[in-house]
């Protein structure tokens, strides 16, 4: 019989040997992951520093004496989602041996209690190794949101084709004003069919602020790629390091950011920025690349992985109509 209960102390060694297990199937399929988090010291490690957050807290399947699966969980409230759930990328694992059916049990448990007290939304990072996992979640209404992959630069070919001709260079700090005019351009297709991610004033005011601060940063790798006296699109990397990351490789770069000018796309620039970006980062040392790209981006979408990104883990979000908490049907 499986008991669901509030997760304690006791718990934790337990919780850790599920999540270490799982990190274990999910290299099989992603060998590119970090190896210690197959390792129960590191992956309770993470877990404990998952529980110093204040908001947090989280429930347990036993059987017998036995942790058979964990869901933790962290109320959080911004400007952007207002009130939500937040269930991290370490934060759900069953055992191998369970139907994955037992995660509707977690959640249906959990979730009872966050829509008594008014949280309606409910946001997740899932792995993408076991497609089983994925369709329960689906099969809860949740969809995807955003997807998170790593290009390993040591199997990178760069795909040629037909390309444009084109300049590159590193960006400095005289690009201030062609960055800020370049935030423009993902902001407003993000904006369009069949994405529809609201774009407000303020947060394009953001977005202006954060492009043009990136010539100023000393850690950032900036890229720009000109056609004539035309800027084409950009790249921007940043050294990628986290000890508690159980999906940041070693010698890992992040591109936070990259744009290819709309009067010029389906042309090949986009292509030939990256293959040149990453040979260059390639140079640099690194040995992979992680990227995220709004799935419903129909652009990124196909282009990211194509250029050779794996996806590796997906955000994953469910709205519940808030009428809930008054129609009962009485």
């Amino acid at each position: 019989m499986i008991q669901i209960t509030g997760m304690e102390e006791k718990h934790i060694r337990q919780m850790s040997v599920l999540l270490a297990k799982r990190h274990e199937r999910e290299r099989k399929i992603f060998n590119f992951l970090p190896a210690q988090f197959e390792e129960i010291d590191d992956t309770e490690a993470v877990l404990r520093k998952v529980l110093e957050r204040p908001f947090i807290n989280g429930i347990v399947a036993v059987r017998g004496i036995d942790v058979i699966g964990y869901l933790l969980y962290e109320f959080k409230e911004d400007a952007k989602r207002g009130r939500y759930v937040w269930m991290d990328y370490e934060s759900i694992a069953i055992s191998e041996h369970e139907n994955p059916r037992l995660l509707r049990l977690l959640y249906a448990d959990a979730g009872a209690e966050w829509v008594k007290h008014g949280y309606f939304h409910h946001m997740l990072l899932a792995p993408l190794g076991n497609e089983a996992v994925i369709d329960q979640w689906l099969d809860q209404s949740f969809g995807f949101e955003q997807k998170y992959g790593i290009l390993s630069l040591d199997d990178f070919e760069p795909n040629n084709g037909t390309l444009p001709k084109l300049e590159f260079r590193k960006g400095g700090k005289e690009d201030a004003p062609l960055l800020k005019k370049m935030a423009m351009w993902n902001s407003i297709h993000q904006a369009t069919a069949p994405s529809w991610l609201p774009i407000t004033r303020e947060t394009m005011e953001d977005v202006k602020e954060s492009y043009e601060s990136l010539t100023e940063d000393q850690d950032a790798y900036l890229w720009m790629a000109e056609q004539g006296d035309q800027v084409a699109g950009f790249h921007v990397y940043f050294r990628k390091e986290d000890p508690m990351s159980m999906v940041t490789p070693e010698n890992c770069a992040e591109l936070p950011a990259a744009s290819t000018n709309p009067d010029l796309r389906g042309r090949g620039v986009g292509r030939a920025l990256a293959n040149h970006c990453f040979g260059e980062m390639k140079k640099q040392g690194f040995e992979y690349i992680f990227a995220d790209w709004h799935t419903p981006n129909q652009l990124a979408s196909y282009f990211w992985p194509r250029m050779g990104f794996q996806p590796i883990m997906v955000r994953m979000t469910r709205q519940i109509d808030p009428r809930i908490s008054w129609a009962h049907g009485e």
